[in-house]
């Protein structure tokens, strides 16, 4: 015989199935003749309703309400209805006797109807309008109708038992039909799926099944094909893939989608340093993107790089590991897609990387020094041989805005700047072309000298004070991210300065230093009117 379960989900089913078929067509048959013996009944109980109030009603009085009145309240006494009220024409109550009634006035104005059953009760309100009352009123009585009922329940209780057992009888031809027709052909089949199961490799051997005819005789015989096939492709493909993948030196790894891994290989297992598949639940796999340097679970992994190859960093008992990650869907049209995650190690060709890109900063690095202080030695050079030299006082209008952007364009070049700008009005100073480069060179390299750090913003101002005068100021600060020194001599920066401000004539007028570390140099200089006041002309060039 079947198994319980088999017999339950496969047989039982069915046969409940059937009777409950046969069960409700038999009970919805009943369910109409129930619903229309309900609408002549109600028509008859009504019309017999109508009639004895009509006789009740006293011809002399029927426009008296309190007449009309009494004898519904009689009725009531002996049973005939159960309560009810009087409406004039205009839908206001005058009177009501009995047990009140549950239809409104302007429901029967709405609707049009005359009588009104509320669901699951046994009693129904009527409604007489004038013209069947022969009255003035608009009469509505409450009527006990509950006795329809026992005859509805004699009536269900025979059809119960006839559906029952048309039901049984049902069920019990479907349950025999079922056990022969389905449950002996899919009793070999499972007896095939389980050898299958067992020996993939030999599961084609055996006698073929054989079944009755229909769509279960089809389904043994295209089960039949089906193992053959099967067989023939284990034994010839997935053994020999099955192999490959073992002893495959790129590491497997097979995730559901759940995100749960539930197969690796051997390799895989080495390039992780412990068993994935036993392990994660306690100990889940993390990995980071190398690129992007986000920090991913196992099924966020998947799930953000359903495909391609990414460079990966992840956690092992021996420390970190880096791992090229190829991933790949399989059966992205199915309902159980596949995820599969190939690796190969590359944490020694990382780590090479890594002190490449470091020996590669590091050159860098050493490169902008070098061109650093190439730079400050040119300056520097400048300052001495600015210093040897005696000059000559020149008579020239020159302005100065060039020579200043002339300076910081090669100190960015260089990058001892790394940002600056150039404001002012730009006026014409009077003095030598050189000796007046020479001041603006000299007071850039100064400020930039005196500060001490490398890189620097700098900000340069010039602009005339009045017509006999011109301003040069340099603010310098150390930049977002300084952390050099400067090798320049501020003193020589300072010395040859001074010498280059006195053969034009000018004054350095101070250097601070604020609170928020800014330098400040301010030099003034002669302005196109070639003289200046008594006062600078008397006070030497520090």
């Amino acid at each position: 015989m079947a198994s319980a379960a088999f017999h339950i989900s496969t047989i039982f089913r069915p046969s409940i199935l059937a009777f409950g078929a046969v069960f409700a067509a038999l009970l919805s048959i009943t369910s109409v003749v129930r619903e229309h013996d309900d609408e002549r009944y109600l028509e008859r109980r009504y019309a017999d309703v109508g009639k004895i109030l009509s006789a009740a009603i006293d011809p002399r009085f029927q426009s008296k309400a309190d007449e009309i009145t009494r004898v519904a309240e009689r009725l009531v006494v002996i049973g005939a209805i159960r309560g009810g009220g009087l409406y004039d024409g205009s839908g206001h109550e005058q009177q009501a006797f009995g047990e009140h009634i549950e239809t409104s006035f302007n429901a029967v104005m709405r609707t049009g109807r005359t009588v009104f059953r509320p669901a699951g009760s046994a009693k129904a309100d009527f409604y007489y309008p004038p013209e069947s009352s022969q009255t003035p009123f608009h009469i509505f009585l409450r009527v006990d109708v509950g006795e329809i009922t026992s005859l509805e329940t004699v009536r269900d209780e025979r059809a119960v038992t006839i559906a029952v057992g048309g039901g049984m009888a049902a069920a019990g031809i479907t349950e025999l039909v079922m056990m022969m027709m389905v449950w002996w052909p899919l009793r070999r089949v499972r007896a095939g799926v389980e050898a299958m199961l067992h020996d993939p490799a030999s599961a084609d051997r055996g006698q073929p099944l054989r079944s009755w005819g229909g769509e279960v005789g089809k389904l043994t015989f295209a089960f039949e094909c089906l193992r053959s096939m099967l067989a023939d492709v284990w034994r010839t493909r997935v053994m020999v893939a099955d192999t490959i993948i073992e002893s495959s030196p790129f590491a497997v790894l097979q995730v559901n989608t759940d995100g749960h891994p539930f197969f690796g290989n051997p390799s895989c297992a080495r390039l992780f340093g412990r068993d994935v598949l036993r392990t994660n639940e306690v100990s889940p796999l993390m990995f980071r993107d190398v690129t992007s340097g986000a920090r991913l679970s196992l099924k966020a992994y998947v799930e953000t790089y359903k495909s391609g190859i990414r460079a990966v960093e992840f956690p092992t008992p021996n420390g970190p590991k880096q791992a090229l990650m190829a991933s790949l869907v399989l059966g992205s049209e199915t309902r159980a897609p596949v995820n599969v995650l190939v690796g190969v190690d590359i944490s020694a060709i990382y780590g090479a990387r890594v002190a490449a890109e470091a020996a590669l900063k590091s050159g860098e690095e050493e490169v902008i020094r070098s061109t650093v202080r190439v730079f400050e030695y040119k300056q520097m050079l400048e300052a001495c041989l600015a210093l040897m030299g005696g000059g000559k006082k020149g008579r020239e209008h020159v302005q100065a805005a060039d020579f200043v952007r002339e300076w910081l364009d090669a100190a960015k070049e260089a990058g001892a700047v790394q940002h600056f700008e150039v404001e002012g009005e730009d006026p014409e100073l009077a003095g030598g072309k050189d000796n007046l480069r020479s001041v603006v060179r000299f007071a850039a390299f100064a400020a930039y000298s005196e500060l001490g750090t490398l890189p620097v913003d700098m900000k340069v101002d010039l602009r005339g004070i009045d017509f006999e005068t011109a301003g040069l100021q340099v603010q310098v600060r150390a930049a977002a991210g300084a952390k050099g020194g400067c090798a320049a001599d501020s003193n020589l920066a300072f010395a040859a300065l001074k010498a280059a401000v006195a053969r034009v004539d000018g004054q350095l007028s101070e250097v601070e230093k604020d609170e928020s570390g800014t330098l400040i140099l301010r030099v003034i200089l002669r302005g196109a009117a070639e003289r200046m006041q008594t006062a600078m002309k008397a006070k030497p060039a520090e």
